[in-house]
């Protein structure tokens, strides 16, 4: 049985929320002068409008906020209303209300980059985007902006978000241009240039691929001051190792390939985010090569006591197929006796659940999930089993929306805690509509969202089912032709057996590197070394 591993592209938002100091240094210094309003600007102007202005200067942007809003209203100040529209956001942003920031920002910027304040709410809608590790409104933006009409100080970092928008908009062409345009100074390279190898592997263009995921695996882990070098690195060697996976089923020397992607795979270390899915590749890469001595063993660490509440009974196959590989009949038995006893109910789980839920809200289901894992964690039962649910709930596309939910629930508990005169005031009310509005969809979308993830998951693990019935078959047939064998050449052949099972077969162990006998104590620096020494009693 093979199983191919595929490229994924790993959850780049938090990561490419991250800025370079040297770019964050120069866009706050471009903010700089909108700290304080100057107020030899507003000499001789209003009262109402002089009061606005100290308010901002002195730090009272609940005041200022809505006087700016007063003045953007008023008509008889019409020549203000660009002003008072920027330092209204500034002040909304200021109060910590970045949502409703973003909001006023966005208008800004569709209007074009006539505005006198074009660029200022462009820089502070990428510090919104930062608060709000949210690109939707960012992006957005940008794809109806005129590229010409960007700031060249911040080319990388836009040019960069240009590049993901030409990604995901499927624009691979056009998405190479903008991400080959980075700079390798700004912190925006490395995510630059994995997206580029990512792109090449898309393209078949697998020679620049491997260039483009060996440069990230050579940068200095500080050169980059705001981007996690590590987990960069951790997602090259994956991808380095998928790549090296995928072409040695259609090498003439497919021990060779497979060994050069198990050795990617082992190179990511247990610090990096991408570890448990390297363990989980290196079963696969091992298992081709017949290294089932480290196919068990990193094994022997994903059922370890450090793995016991993740969801991957896909490690079953590989357990059984490994011991199929082996003739050992009853081991393969016993694995898939367990899988029958445990996933078989979580798929009827998932069934009756998914049949239950089938006339709800997307809004609904998100907060009745939530209760359940709530629930599950407390010991009670529940419609889906905890793994399940664990899984779904720390999946990176959900913590995202779940992140962009709370942040939106903190903003309005500032409206809500505010001053009676502010959370009575026009401002407030708008806000607060624009952000419920904004909070049900999110909820109603995040919702929608881990009903097709479970439906996944339901789907995945039918199929696991179907594969593992096959693999009992195929052994079944097996058995009986050993036992066809061993009735045909009699005695011969069990002594045979008896001689072979006297032999063990002996670890590879790495260079550097010590053999300790497992004494059924786990260690977590030991994760990822075991070899399990096993008889392999099939015969010629």
């Amino acid at each position: 049985m093979k199983k191919i591993l595929t490229l994924v592209l790993v959850s780049f938002t938090v990561m490419c929320l991250a800025s370079c100091a040297s770019q964050l240094t120069v866009r706050e210094k471009e903010m700089k002068k909108y700290e304080k309003i100057d107020v030899s600007l507003v000499e001789g102007m209003p009262e109402a409008i002089t009061k606005v202005v100290k308010a901002y200067n002195n730090e009272d942007y609940f005041t200022s906020a809505v006087g700016f809003y007063a003045i953007m209203k008023n008509n008889e100040w019409d020549r203000l209303h660009d002003t008072a529209r920027y330092y209204y956001a500034e002040s909304l942003f200021r109060m910590g209300l970045y949502q409703a920031s973003e909001y006023q920002l966005a208008e800004i910027l569709f209007e074009g980059s006539e505005s006198h304040y074009f660029i200022s709410s462009l820089l502070k809608l990428l510090a919104v985007t930062y608060k709000t590790e949210d690109e939707k409104v960012l992006i957005a933006v940008l794809s109806n902006v005129d590229y010409e009409a960007l700031p060249k100080k911040f080319a990388n970092e836009l040019t960069y978000y240009l590049g993901k928008i030409n990604f995901y908009n499927g624009q691979d062409e056009q998405a190479l241009k903008m991400f080959s345009q980075v700079k390798d100074y700004s912190s925006f390279y490395p995510k630059a240039k994995y997206f580029l190898g990512v792109i090449q592997v898309r393209q078949q263009m697998f020679a620049e691929a491997m260039k483009s995921f060996n440069e990230i695996k050579e940068m200095p882990d500080d050169k980059y001051i705001g981007t996690d070098i590590k987990k960069l690195k951790g997602m090259a060697e994956l991808a380095l190792g998928e790549l090296y996976y995928a072409a040695a089923w259609k090498s003439e020397n497919k021990v060779a390939m497979f060994n050069v992607a198990l050795n990617y795979f082992s190179n990511v270390g247990r610090d990096n985010a991408q570890w448990f899915e390297s363990l989980f590749a290196r079963t696969w890469a091992s298992l081709m090569i017949g290294r089932f001595d480290a196919t068990l063993g990193t094994v022997v660490t994903l059922r370890s006591p450090f793995f016991t509440d993740i969801y991957f009974p896909e490690v079953n196959v590989v357990e059984a197929v490994t011991y199929y590989n082996l003739c050992q009949y009853d081991e393969v038995n016993n694995v898939i006796d367990y899988f029958f006893s445990v996933y078989p109910d979580y798929q009827k789980k998932m069934s009756n659940w998914l049949e239950n839920v089938s006339t709800k809200t997307g809004l609904d289901i998100y907060k009745e999930l939530l209760v359940m894992y709530k629930q599950a964690q407390a010991g009670e039962a529940t419609e889906l089993p905890e793994a399940v649910l664990r899984t779904i709930l720390t999946e990176n596309l959900f913590i995202r929306k779940y992140n962009h939910i709370k942040e939106i629930e903190r903003e309005l508990a500032i409206v809500e805690n505010s001053s009676e005169s502010f959370k009575n005031s026009v401002i407030a009310q708008d806000v607060s509509k624009k952000m419920i509005y904004q909070l049900t969809t999110l909820r109603n979308e995040a919702g929608v969202w881990l009903v097709q993830k479970v439906q996944n998951m339901n789907n995945e693990l039918s199929q696991l089912i179907a594969d593992m019935r096959a693999i009992r078959f195929e052994m079944t047939d097996s058995m009986k032709s050993a036992l066809e064998k061993e009735e045909l050449y009699g005695k011969e052949v069990k002594e045979e057996e008896q001689e072979q099972k006297k032999t063990e077969m002996n670890p590879s162990v790495p260079q550097n590197s010590y053999y300790y006998p497992f004494d059924g104590e786990y260690w977590e620096d030991e994760l990822g070394y075991y070899f399990f020494n096993v008889d392999n009693l099939c015969k010629e």
